[in-house]
């Protein structure tokens, strides 16, 4: 969709490109969160790939004037977290609307100076990758 939009010259001056995905794609995280916990292999895998070509089209267009930023919601409550519903409360877990106002927010503070950082919009910090 990126691709479409750049190459269609669809973006106006100074247009961001946010791509909501999640700390899942850090191996540091890993290491340091959730060391002793196997498995979502594939989601892992995935979002580390998404992070990585996000940060690579960060670099592509900086020139263009456009930034792009890699967004962590948090943790939201959802269908898909909902395997963890027993540390929910324990771990800070958000309704997806709060999930959407922390992005909403990260999205508006930052741009062209954060192109391509990967960002936890719990907290506003950098996610190592």
């Amino acid at each position: 969709m990126n691709n479409a939009l750049i190459n269609a010259k669809a973006l106006a001056e100074g247009a961001k490109l946010v791509t909501i995905t999640s700390q899942a794609g850090s191996a540091e995280w890993r290491s340091t969160q959730n060391k002793d916990t196997g498995g979502d292999y594939g989601h892992h895998m995935s979002r580390a790939a998404c992070n990585m070509a996000q940060k690579l089209l960060s670099e592509e267009v900086k020139d263009m004037g456009y930034s792009v930023l890699l967004l962590h919601p948090g943790f939201n409550k959802t269908e898909m977290t909902k395997k963890y519903e027993a540390i929910w409360e324990v771990e800070g877990a958000v309704d997806p609307s709060v999930g959407a106002k922390r992005v909403l927010y990260e999205t508006i503070k930052n741009g062209m100076d954060t192109t391509g950082a990967f960002i936890n919009c719990e907290d506003g910090l950098l996610i190592p990758w």
